[in-house]
């Protein structure tokens, strides 16, 4: 029997951490037939939310725990008041991280579920840091600092009590000043290995001297597609254009309202031209679900299909709970996906469906899509223009087979590289 840990759970909402998180415990299961998998989640157990956000990975037959600096928050409610209580949650785990850290009798007693997270760890054979991006902080203020320093954390502990960890499928940054990629380095350079998931977090670590550091596809690639049936009949009959949208806060902006207008409105202009020069039906996917202090990315879908609808412009907004599979279903039955979410990007390839890729955060879009061979279609959010992507759109549908197939043989390489990576990890570990 090997225990093994996998860190930094996040919610089943979001549908492409959700695939991250299921294809390693699937790909753990395959390497480590008889294996003992816990997953730490970032969220706290006292959330009354905290099985909803983990609703699909429990069916897994894995121990899931809060991890050993879960969230501060409960809730996505933001106020003077929760912040307060926040305060005082992070420092009383911090407190009971040390002493469950210092004595294992002292932990029991008064390290609360820092201690059990710690236990965890303690007989962990291997610690899996699971991909994804949340290695990074937008802004140089407390509460991103914050967020990059207990994000850390998990390694940290993991190093002091020399275990084995292995960063699987990361995204790293971006960071808002040299200083705090400084110290994500120092905490990256505890890890045994670093398997990033695209060229450009490759680069950076390479520059900094990281070790044991590899370049390997987005975990997502190894999910299979599910069966189910949807009703698409309100397309009458017409092809679908998928689209995820993300409610951004455009951070980088000086007039970030400005900016999300912006986006909506050529985003809805590209639409509006695929509608009426190829007949697509535009079909709204819910990639991701979970509020970020009260706001959700279905909020964007519904403005958006509604102002549609002022065009004279029908569409459909999913609202389902779905699984990756499902999701992956959904996407082979698009002509084309239009994706600002990176992991419906993803999904969509798997499925054989092409992509273009508007890109909202760091590396992680830009890398994903060049090793898709589909680097040509990707637009940045902040400077987003209708008649690129219209003209992305036309591309593919004049070659629509030519990058179909394209696609289906990338994906096919990706899915055996990462075969290859799970099965050198019993030899590794």
């Amino acid at each position: 029997m090997i225990n093994i840990v996998i860190t930094h759970g996040y919610s089943d909402s979001n549908k492409g951490d959700l695939a991250i998180t299921l294809a390693t415990v699937l790909g753990l299961k395959k390497a480590f037939p008889v294996s003992r998998i816990t997953l730490l989640s970032t969220f706290r157990a006292e959330d009354p939310d905290f099985w909803y956000h983990n609703r699909k990975m429990k069916e897994m037959g894995i121990e899931i725990i809060s991890g050993v600096l879960p969230t501060p928050y409960i809730g996505n409610q933001a106020s003077f008041l929760h912040n307060i209580q926040a305060v005082y949650r992070l420092i009383k785990d911090v407190a009971q991280l040390k002493i469950s850290l210092f004595s294992n009798f002292l932990g029991q007693i008064l390290g609360g579920s820092q201690y059990k997270a710690v236990h965890v760890l303690k007989e962990a054979d291997l610690i899996v840091v699971k991909g994804g991006q949340f290695i990074y902080n937008d802004k140089e203020d407390l509460r991103g600092n914050l967020f990059l320093w207990r994000t850390l954390q998990p390694i940290k502990v993991a190093r002091q009590l020399n275990k084995k960890v292995i960063l699987l499928g990361q995204s790293i940054g971006g960071f808002a000043s040299s200083k705090s990629e400084k110290v994500a380095i120092k905490y990256l350079s505890m890890c045994d290995r670093v398997v990033v998931r695209e060229s450009l977090s490759y680069d950076l670590l390479e520059s900094y001297g990281i070790r044991h550091l590899e370049l390997q596809p987005d975990l997502a690639f190894y999910i299979e597609q599910g069966n189910k049936d949807f009703d698409f009949s309100m397309a009458n009959g017409n092809e679908i254009l998928g689209i995820t949208i993300v409610n951004w806060t455009f951070p980088e902006k000086s007039n970030p309202k400005m900016a999300k207008e912006s986006y909506i409105e050529n985003l809805m202009d590209s639409i509006e031209d695929a509608s009426k020069k190829w007949g697509l039906f535009p079909v709204l996917i819910p990639q991701v679900t979970v509020r970020h202090h009260g706001k959700s990315d279905l909020d964007l879908m519904e403005k958006i299909h509604k102002e549609l609808k002022t065009r004279g412009i029908d569409s459909l907004v999913l609202s389902e709970d779905f699984s990756v599979e499902e999701m992956v279903n959904i996407y082979s039955k698009c002509k084309l996906l239009i994706g600002t979410r990176l992991h419906s990007c993803i999904l969509s390839a798997v499925a054989g469906t092409p992509v273009i890729a508007i890109r909202y955060q760091g590396f992680k879009t830009q890398g994903v899509m060049q090793q898709l061979g589909l680097g040509e279609f990707v637009h940045d959010i902040n400077n987003l223009k209708s008649n690129g992507i219209s003209r992305d759109i036309n591309i593919i549908m004049e070659t629509f087979d030519i990058q179909k197939d394209n696609i289906s043989k990338r994906v096919t390489e990706l899915k055996e590289d990462l075969e290859n990576v799970f099965h050198g990890l019993r030899d590794w570990v």
